[in-house]
């Protein structure tokens, strides 16, 4: 891994995180925002900055052609249809030999009250699951041998917690399971990915662990101190993200196990 070059397309609320930690390790990072002023910001941190919006421009394919991985770490709520392109766009600029891992949903696949795991149709009817699922299409179609795809549940870390935005609201059903990952363990499968050389593939990333939603977020609200969210029990079907792709066959160990004992300034 020495003298490798990172590129971290979409420096947000993860790939910041990874970012820093590459550099700190002492590998060249070069990092992507569509916000002028943030430039500075990832300079401060040792992250070679770009400013890339939805065209890559001949100007970043000097950069694109030194990367040794590519982290493809972008949401698809600008981008819409023009998300897949975007990606492949992008992806299509690095060396021949570059690995890439794309960040993905597990909200491609539809709540079904399923089990659901990485060979299952992906049909998730969120706002932003066709793009994604898209987007996944046309990366395999292209890069298949040299990609991985992490299928990410919900993120939370560094003050993030759904239930912050859930506090004092209506919430229909309940009874569904929790999916969630906390920022910790999606910096480490992104590493187990590399470190292990698993590509051509794609997994789940979700902590092993989905009580109800009722009981989850009633008792971090309380924690938190903040208005708990009421569950109207209206029935909602739901999905359990199943790891044991990412556990029993790439022997990943989370950092966390347990959902009710999650860091959530770290």
């Amino acid at each position: 891994m020495k003298n490798k070059t990172f590129g971290v397309v979409g420096c947000g609320w993860l790939g910041l995180s990874i970012a820093e930690k590459w550099v700190n390790d002492g590998y060249v990072v070069h990092g992507t925002t569509t916000t002028p002023e943030k430039l500075k910001l990832l300079n401060s941190k040792g992250i070679e900055s770009h400013f890339l919006t939805n065209q890559v421009k001949p100007e970043d394919f000097t950069w694109l052609k030194k990367l040794d991985f590519l982290l493809l770490c972008v949401p698809p709520s600008t981008l819409k249809e023009e998300y897949a392109n975007f990606l492949v766009d992008v992806a299509r600029r690095i060396p021949a030999e570059a690995k890439i891992i794309m960040i993905s949903s597990t909200s491609v696949y539809a709540n079904k009250n399923q089990i659901a795991i990485e060979t299952d149709e992906l049909d998730g009817t969120s706002r932003s699951a066709p793009h994604v699922i898209a987007a996944e299409k046309a990366l395999k179609d292209l890069f298949q041998k040299r990609l991985t795809i992490i299928r990410m549940s919900g993120l939370v870390g560094k003050q993030r917690h759904p239930a912050k935005y859930m506090s004092g609201k209506e919430v229909s059903g309940g009874n569904e399971p929790v999916n969630l990952i906390h920022l910790q363990d999606c910096i480490g499968v992104i590493e187990h990915v590399i470190k292990n050389n698993s590509w051509n593939t794609s997994i789940n990333a979700s902590t092993p662990h989905h009580p109800s939603k009722k009981e989850y977020y009633t008792s971090i609200t309380e924690a938190l101190n903040i208005p708990a969210p009421q569950f109207n029990g209206k029935p909602q079907k739901g999905k359990t993200i199943s790891n044991d792709l990412l556990i029993n066959t790439y022997k990943y160990t989370f950092i966390h196990t347990n959902l009710y004992n999650l860091p959530f300034s770290k």
